[in-house]
């Protein structure tokens, strides 16, 4: 009699213990799955890939090549691991993504019953609806008929010709440059010149074979950072693209499978892949909230892969405690200033929500002209943080001219250790720090000078 009790009170102890698989489903997902609903979610695994990018990270593979194969192939391994439960529970489904840039697993149209199962993996740690982020919508569109002068206004006002000289006209040679944007107008004249070419196009949502734009916000961007006809701040990059905003709203699932691409390229069509085309630094002028985690894991892969990630800071300035994410997290935040000088109105600004210092730095974005998607020589005037986004990211394609393992670290000091600081001040206090004080939640450190940075890293090499 007391050994069945024995076992009955073991037997109670473990189902006592045994977690609930519903906590596993977040309160808001619940609801909605409660009033019959059908929704995208993303299924999160148990460790994600900490242990696999701490791992990597350890090794200290000088390669980049090495590092990047190594990196996916462990990525893969930890993937196909955690995930292989519920795969096998939705194989008999369509719409079911898996990812292992975060080991997360995108499922279309779940309803209560199927979630309910996912949950049951002891595998799975948690189930979220799917995120939805949106560009940084500009302002002021102006169409430009002829373009007046030899280089853009942002592209002087950075010194960036000066830097070209610094470094004898490699104004990029060598550098892979991406967006994750609306897609790139290839056929543009000042883009077609300079487009990587195989494993530089992913079209997660709609599988165009070629790159292409329907919206012209993402033709723009990679217009300033690597375009041609005296609009781009690197020419002699390459560039690559992923629409990860099919048009303003831009899915979660689209923007991990940008993530994924970018950390080791595929052909158009998904099949293939070679790592070693990844890019050196990705442009992203998108965003929406505050304090929001959920991309994270791409962040810590690309950090792992070399892959040096800027974003636009926001649009929803002049108020204090309005940077945006993804660009309050582990990344290089850029915010928007005028001719003249001055941080532009709509620019977001700091600090986050666990009070750090954002933007890092400040570039160009009110009235910036670029590369429009209408036709092959159609350019338009753009005002917002996504204008002055890429005129970091072309900043650095410079200082990576000369050296491709250019660390997270050295570019944040280069492009923070030598802004210009002699700006136009509003007075703005956000914490008891003025806009005139550097750095600051305005303006960052300052407004970005390539050329200073360029010579900084020259001094470097010297010493």
């Amino acid at each position: 009699m007391l050994r069945i009790s024995s076992c009955l009170l073991v037997a109670v102890a473990c189902v006592l213990a045994a977690p609930d698989p519903s906590t596993k489903i977040s309160s808001d997902l619940q609801a909605r799955l409660k009033a019959g609903e059908q929704v995208n979610i993303i299924v999160s695994m148990v460790g994600g890939t900490s242990s696999t990018l701490q791992q990597i990270n350890s090794q200290r593979i000088d390669n980049r090549n090495i590092l990047l194969n190594e990196l996916h192939d462990a990525l893969v391994a930890n993937a196909k691991r955690s995930q292989r439960g519920v795969l096998k529970r939705l194989s008999s489904r369509s719409g079911v993504k898996s990812f292992w840039i975060t080991n997360q697993i995108f499922v279309k149209a779940a309803d209560s019953e199927l979630v309910k199962l996912i949950a049951e993996d002891d595998q799975v740690e948690s189930i979220n609806e799917e995120a939805v982020a949106h560009i940084d919508e500009p302002f002021d569109m102006k169409v430009v008929e002829t373009l007046a002068d030899e280089h853009q206004w942002g592209v002087v006002k950075i010194q960036a010709p000066e830097a070209w000289a610094e470094l004898g006209a490699l104004n990029g040679d060598g550098v892979i440059i991406a967006t994750v944007d609306t897609g790139v107008r290839v056929t543009h004249e000042a883009l077609v010149d300079n487009f990587l070419g195989d494993y530089g196009w992913l079209d997660p949502s709609s599988s165009t074979p070629a790159p292409t734009d329907n919206n012209g916000h993402g033709t723009h961007t990679t217009g300033t950072i690597a375009g041609s006809k005296g609009i781009g701040v690197a020419p002699g990059a390459k560039w690559a693209a992923c629409r990860g905003c099919a048009s303003s709203a831009c899915w979660q699932s689209d923007l991990l499978a940008c993530g994924q691409f970018f950390a080791c390229p595929t052909l158009a069509d998904g099949t293939g892949k070679d790592c070693t085309k990844a890019p050196n630094v990705v442009s992203n002028s998108w965003g929406g909230g505050r304090g929001n985690t959920w991309f994270n894991g791409v962040i810590e892969a690309w950090h792992a892969a070399k892959i040096i990630p800027l974003f636009s800071n926001g649009n929803s300035g002049p108020n204090c405690n309005t940077a945006n994410s993804p660009a309050d997290q582990d990344v290089i935040a850029v915010g928007s200033t005028t001719i003249e000088d001055a941080i532009s109105t709509f620019s977001s600004v700091g600090p986050t929500t666990d009070g750090r210092m954002k933007p890092e730095v400040s570039a160009p974005g009110s009235n910036v002209i670029s590369a429009y998607y209408t036709s092959d020589t159609a350019y338009v005037s753009l005002s917002g943080t996504s204008m002055a986004c890429p005129h970091a990211a072309g900043t650095i394609a410079l200082l990576q001219t000369r050296d491709k393992n250019l660390s997270y670290a050295q570019a944040k000091q280069f492009l923070q250790g030598n802004t210009d600081t002699n700006l136009q001040f509003t007075g703005r206090t956000c914490e008891d720090i003025g806009d005139n004080v550097f750095p600051n939640h305005v303006f960052g450190s300052g407004r970005i000078n390539a050329l200073k940075s360029v010579r900084a890293q020259t001094l470097a090499m010297q010493g």
